[in-house]
């Protein structure tokens, strides 16, 4: 998978906008349905309900993200933390610049080719 530079960043900030819907799905299962027997609601985008029946997409979004940047970078990053590399995007502009108003706008993104290597 040869990227340039731009479609690097692009396939970073994307994956940044998934991870934070995943976690944000993750912290209300734990906080509403915690020791629950009852099944959270499936998300409008299909994106979303594929990456939440993997068991860790969180785990696996969140190194994505830290390779990309070290891709970038075009080096290890030992001491880089993944929320110093967050914290670097907004994401209500990375979801003017995506198009995204609802979650069924997940769908357009471009990543499902790093979706089947998963």
């Amino acid at each position: 998978m040869d990227l340039t530079k731009k479609e690097v960043e692009e396939l970073q900030e994307q994956i940044i906008i998934i991870y934070k819907v995943i976690d944000q799905n993750n912290t209300f299962k734990s906080f509403y349905y915690q020791d629950m027997d009852v099944e959270m609601p499936k998300s409008d985008s299909n994106l979303i309900n594929e990456l939440d029946e993997l068991e860790s997409a969180d785990e696996i979004l969140r190194k994505c993200i830290v390779e990309l940047e070290e891709i970038k970078q075009n080096k290890k990053l030992e001491g880089k933390k993944f929320y110093e590399i967050i914290a670097k995007h907004d994401l209500r502009d990375l979801h003017e610049k995506y198009g995204i108003k609802e979650p069924k706008d997940l769908d357009k993104l471009d990543i499902k080719e790093l979706l089947n290597l998963l």
